[in-house]
């Protein structure tokens, strides 16, 4: 019995006919990017792969530059209200550099009006040199950036620095005592993420979680990084000596981000 004889004997019966048809794969009849060739158009106009046409290849980088201009320029304009200090330096010494030459200095502007508390660790990070100031560890060593190293180089982000504790590998630091929220584990909470991640020179924290800064922190020598926007608290650009830090990127092998050679910070303090 073929369909049409089934269905006239159905409804002679006052029996419903419900006559499946086995369903066909085809192609979607939406617009080429619905059926997912959209990002090669994207590719071809220059938007990057396939990988990066998600969340940020609409992200306006020159847009969140100028934010981040208007929020360096409160220091300015609240000069007034502005106990902490507005630039700082760090001084790299890369170990096995022909020549023996003097160090790399690069000069690091804060955001002390908008980011207070941040910019005062960091501060008080720079200035430590021993107990006499105030922000020693008991023992009568440095807990302040001097002589800690450069612990990771991710060449599409930038350099991780800031261990201040007597293992100084990465795996942990201590912030300065002035604004320490958890005696436990010497770290402070977040402030507001006021910065973008949109220019290369962006001084940020690291941090292992919400409300858990302590003394990492890494500074930018990639355009951009918009997955830290939100989770990592900036504060800083670099001001001078962008140019020396691309070079220690682009001259350092690693093993899995970790440098081979020894890149330290001799000196610091601010101006």
């Amino acid at each position: 019995m073929n369909q049409n004889s089934m269905k006239r004997a159905l409804t002679q019966l006052n029996i419903p006919c419900i006559i499946s048809r086995p369903q066909s794969r085809s192609m979607g009849t939406g617009p080429r990017g619905a059926r997912g060739h959209g990002w090669l158009h994207k590719y071809r106009a220059g938007l990057g792969g396939r990988h990066l046409q998600g969340r940020y290849h609409k992200r306006d980088v020159e847009k969140l530059a100028s934010i981040n201009d208007k929020v360096f320029s409160l220091n300015e304009t609240h000069a007034s209200k502005v106990s902490t200090p507005t630039e700082a330096y760090l001084d790299f010494a890369v170990e096995g550099e022909s020549g023996g030459g003097s160090p790399h200095r690069v000069v690091i502007e804060l955001a002390s009006a908008a980011l207070p508390k941040t910019c005062r660790n960091f501060v008080d990070l720079c200035e430590t040199g021993n107990d006499s100031n105030g922000i020693g560890n008991g023992d009568g060593q440095s807990t302040g950036y001097k002589s800690s190293k450069v612990f990771k180089i991710l060449p599409q982000v930038g350099l991780c620095l800031g261990d201040t504790t007597v293992m100084n590998n990465g795996e942990q630091g201590q912030c300065s005592p002035n604004v320490d929220t958890s005696t436990q584990t010497r770290t402070f909470a977040h402030e507001a993420t006021v910065l973008s991640h949109a220019q290369k020179g962006i001084v940020t924290m690291l941090s292992t979680g919400l409300d858990k800064n302590d003394s990492r922190f890494l500074i930018m020598t990639a355009d951009d990084a918009p997955h830290l926007d939100g989770k990592l608290v900036a504060f800083g650009r670099v001001k001078e000596g962008l140019d020396g830090l691309q070079k220690i990127v682009a001259n350092t092998y690693t093993k899995r981000g970790v440098p081979t050679t020894n890149i330290e910070v001799v000196g610091c303090g601010t101006l």
